[in-house]
């Protein structure tokens, strides 16, 4: 299955008292993970939230399986679920990177959005957002030159 990489270092503000992540950590990250994809591939949206239309969540979830900790290095996969011309679902794995070089599924996520006009009524995705997201599920192949930070994969 196709999905998009986003990779980050946990930080002493990611945790709370005990040590561990905070679980609404979770969802901003998925947050993050959705935004660098937009600015990679539908820059163009920056305009569109400007004039008042955006992406609006309906619902987010979490499945929490193991306890992340400051300084671990975190890559969230994120895959699409179900596209319509109105809305998108998507699912997130979240895995530690083991000093192994593997990686520990810790938590996976769904988010899903909808597209609103500058009324905040359901609309149409803009057509190059709809169409990024089509090429992101059909991509083959990571892209060239693909450093750490996000990328594509397969």
């Amino acid at each position: 299955m196709k999905h998009f990489e986003y990779q980050l270092a946990v930080g002493f503000s990611d945790t709370n008292v005990v040590g561990n992540v905070y679980f609404a950590n979770y969802f901003r990250w998925q947050g993050q993970c959705r935004e660098e994809f937009l600015r990679r591939y539908a820059p163009g949206v920056l305009q569109d939230f400007r004039s008042g239309c955006g992406m609006i969540t309906q619902e987010c979830s979490c499945v929490f399986h193991h306890e992340t900790f400051a300084f671990e290095e975190i890559v969230i996969r994120m895959r699409l679920e179900r596209l319509t011309w109105t809305a998108v679902t998507m699912g997130f794995d979240y895995f530690r990177l083991e000093p192994t070089g593997l990686r520990t599924l810790v938590a996976e996520g769904r988010q899903a959005a909808a597209w609103v006009n500058a009324q905040h009524k359901l609309a149409m995705f803009p057509r190059y957002l709809y169409e990024a997201i089509g090429r992101f599920a059909q991509q083959d192949e990571p892209e060239a030159g693909s450093s750490i930070g996000s990328h594509l994969g397969s």
